[in-house]
């Protein structure tokens, strides 16, 4: 087999980057566009007028495709967005049965449980070990098993993006908490649907995040003693959960006061003051499944949420942002409870909420007009509530700056592939398996490190990378953001390149099936590797050809949006591979369509 540098320099050059940058701007892709009809995207040069009311304005969707059947390209795109991998055969089901009615679809699917499938795959270790040292590497193997094997591709996919907000990580202190972890991951995951006003409040009371932002055990201030209550958790939950740090309108843009500049939401008296809002959590059940009635006990079952002992909660008045006032006397319950609702009423709620689901889920630079869509519906449905997850989450993916065509060639439009996406979507795509059916794998071993990214690994509370982050030296002077591009540097996308190479030629990863030498944890199981199945690749190079081929992967891989360019470039390249290369079979052919495929700008920037 032969993959040259010089092919790889061609197929990064021809999306406009050197090596380590991978830039938005000069991407071209084709997508369904119709000469006899409007719908599935086509939309270009037709505006729709309609009456006004107190909803976003929808009027756009009766064209841009939100019920109308897209192409396999357009449903590939679709997915790209909506999942974190699917195989050749769901993209055929959304063609055939439409995005929306693929959404609702969604929508009532059974919901799971990771906690569940931890113990479920626990379990099954200790018939292999005999002396576990509780490693985190389960928490990998149930978030992939899920991954695998479940169908609820959207809520899995939101789950995902609402980790990387609402941030807890196994590093610190958290380290070996696998239960806490696996039932917080449980609370994002069942609440993705759910109303944002539930998700906060059970994330509040997650005895997983009191231990990981430190307000596990907070006392009230004792002026003597010289202790205050630990403000870590009142200024993240304003910061990075709900409001952020600047007053917005409705469409995600900074409001400004009379003299032009930026208001900030609070300010360090309200974090002081928010703080002891959360004074007098401690333990509600003791790892031996017993109820606690001592604020001071250690011992905990992290499936449970944390419990307020008033003895040790602030009883003062709390004077909030925005001059809310929290009355003295009152229980911690109670106090805990207004200060989330004012949290959640607060306007800048939709428009952080949108913007930030938006970046994880479409585009890292949505405009004002898509975070404004999106952010009339959290604070209104249509059915006059507020904070439904589910009804943001298809306003997101039905908006038009999402479905339309004219918007994959946009300047602006775009975000860069997160590191496990790329490998979900590999796996996924070609429904990888193992001859014992069973597929353990650990990101944080394989690829983790290397990528900058592991399931639940992130080094702080600020996620593996920042929401404002901007490449300096093109990206920041357009007043734009490339989050993902944080984690995007010369050794990280040379990582990539050899990671995927070695998923593609040697195995997927490894199969930790297999006890190590002291049967303490899990380890490779090179009797047990999984497999990619190439089967319908192998069948249609067979019978059609090369360009078939290089179609299908088009498809599946990169949502039709390959250039033709790179194509030729791919094309040109198998065909001396097989001209000049001994024994270079199908099964070579398709790894190094693949292996192009998957280092290309065309792919790796979701458009």
């Amino acid at each position: 087999m032969s993959i040259d540098i010089a092919t790889m320099t061609k197929i990064i050059q021809q999306g406009g980057i050197i090596l380590g940058l991978i830039m938005f701007f000069s991407l071209t892709s084709d997508c369904q566009v119709y000469e006899d009809h409007l719908g599935a995207g086509q939309t270009i040069g037709v505006s729709v007028s309609s009456s006004p009311f107190s909803s976003p304005d929808t009027s756009l969707y009766s064209i841009s495709g939100t019920t109308l059947i897209p192409d396999l390209a357009e449903a590939s795109r679709f997915l790209s967005q909506a999942t974190l991998g699917v195989n050749y055969e769901e993209i055929e089901h959304v063609s055939t049965i439409g995005i929306e009615s693929w959404i609702e679809e969604q929508f009532e699917l059974p919901v799971g449980s990771y906690m569940e499938r931890y113990d479920s795959i626990y379990a099954a270790t200790q018939n292999i070990l005999i002396n576990d040292n509780h490693s985190s590497q389960y928490i990998s193997f149930a978030f992939y098993d899920f991954l695998f094997n479940e169908p609820d591709y959207l809520r899995q996919k939101v789950a995902f993006a609402l980790s990387q907000i609402f941030v807890i990580s196994r590093n610190g202190a958290l380290s070996g908490e696998n239960e806490g972890l696996m039932t917080y991951h449980d609370i994002l995951y069942q609440g993705a649907f759910g109303n944002y006003r539930d998700l906060i409040d059970d994330i509040t009371y997650s005895m997983a995040m009191a231990e990981y932002l430190s307000y596990f055990q907070n006392q009230r201030a004792d002026v003597i003693g010289g202790t205050f209550p630990d403000e870590n958790f009142a200024r993240e939950i304003m910061q990075l959960f709900s409001i952020g740090t600047e007053k917005l309108k409705i469409d995600g843009t900074p409001k400004l006061n009379s003299s032009g500049d930026i208001i900030p939401t609070y300010n360090i008296d309200h974090v002081a003051e928010l703080a002891k809002i959360f004074t007098g959590l401690g333990v509600k059940i003791k790892n031996d499944g017993s109820i606690n009635d001592n604020f001071f006990q250690t011992s905990v079952d992290y499936r449970f949420g944390a419990v307020m002992f008033d003895d040790y909660h602030s009883i003062g008045t709390k004077n909030l942002f925005d001059n809310i006032v929290i009355p003295a006397n009152q229980t911690g319950e109670e106090d805990i409870q207004q200060a989330l609702d004012a949290l959640y009423n607060h306007e800048n709620v939709g428009p952080f909420i949108a913007t930030r689901l938006i970046q994880h889920l479409v585009k890292s630079n949505p405009t004002p007009f898509y975070v404004k869509r999106v952010a009339m519906v959290f604070n209104n449905n249509g059915k006059g509530e507020r904070g439904d997850l589910k009804a943001v989450v298809k306003a997101i993916l039905l908006d038009p700056e999402a479905r339309n065509c004219d918007w994959i060639d946009h300047p602006e439009n775009g975000r860069l592939k997160q590191p496990i996406e790329r490998f979900a979507n590999l796996f996924k795509a070609f429904d990888v398996y193992s001859p014992s059916d069973t597929l353990w794998l650990n990101d944080d071993e394989d690829y983790g490190p290397k990528l900058q990214q592991a399931f639940q690994n992130s080094n702080t509370v600020f996620n593996f990378f920042s929401p404002f982050y901007a490449e300096e030296n093109i990206i920041a002077p357009q007043k734009l953001r490339s989050p993902e591009f944080q984690i995007l540097d010369d050794i990280s996308s040379i990582e990539y390149l050899n990671e995927i190479e070695d998923a593609l030629k040697i195995k997927p990863f490894s199969n930790r099936t297999l006890g190590n030498s002291t049967l303490t944890f899990m380890t490779n199981n090179n009797d047990d590797n999984p497999i990619l199945d190439f089967s319908d690749e192998i069948d249609l190079y067979n019978s059609l050809g090369l360009s078939e081929l290089l179609d299908r992967l088009d498809i599946l891989i990169c949502r039709g949006q390959l250039s033709q360019e790179v194509k030729d470039i791919i094309i040109e390249t198998i065909n001396e591979n097989i001209a000049n290369v001994n024994e270079y079979d199908v099964i070579d052919v398709i790894h190094d369509v693949l292996y192009f495929i998957f280092l290309s700008p065309d792919y790796v920037i979701q458009k």
